[in-house]
């Protein structure tokens, strides 16, 4: 690969001027979760609530109440374009919750994920927050390895993302900072 051809990856923090297309990824990672046709439109609604919730305002919802959310930012031949975003939301003042980690399909394998990860850790330690934690998809094996990678512990607590209809389980994982 030559240089004028190479990707080269930078991190920040989020910018109201990224919203289009943080929503653009999390819609295109969230869909991905689940298969099974007979309860999409159940996603439909969960992206609906998403998208006028905490993703309508990410500085109201994450920045200013203690946490974060950083972007990745892909640059090729001059161009730029987002491919990786998470948030983190402070629950208490030593606890934070993991958030939106999506990359961009087109850069898996980059370590996009990784270093947002990194990022996210590197800043919780400098702003007091000594455990982490997260959710993911409990049938999906490829982010529970990766979190696992990452030194994160699978807890043995049972949650489903639709609770009354005990359906899509959902896996905690934890990290001490």
């Amino acid at each position: 690969m030559t240089t004028d051809t190479q990707i080269k990856v930078t991190f920040r923090q989020y910018r109201p001027e990224d919203h289009a297309a943080v929503t653009k990824i999390f819609i295109e990672g969230l869909v991905v979760f689940d298969k099974n046709l007979d309860y999409r439109y159940l996603w439909g609604e969960r992206i609906r609530s998403d998208l006028t919730t905490d993703l309508a305002d990410i500085q109201a919802s994450h920045m200013t109440l203690g946490g974060n959310f950083w972007i990745a930012v892909a640059t090729t031949k001059g161009s730029s374009r987002i491919v990786g975003i998470t948030g983190l939301k402070r629950v208490s003042k030593a606890v934070g919750e993991v958030r939106r980690v999506y990359v961009d399909q087109t850069c898996h394998r980059m370590r996009v994920g990784r270093k947002l990860m990194a990022e996210l850790e590197s800043w919780s330690r400098q702003n007091g927050i000594k455990r982490i934690f997260l959710t993911t998809a409990a049938s999906n094996e490829k982010p529970q390895a990766f979190y696992a990678a990452l030194g994160y512990t699978k807890t043995d607590k049972v949650m489903y993302a639709w609770e009354k209809l005990k359906y899509f389980e959902i896996s905690e994982f934890v990290n001490q900072l």
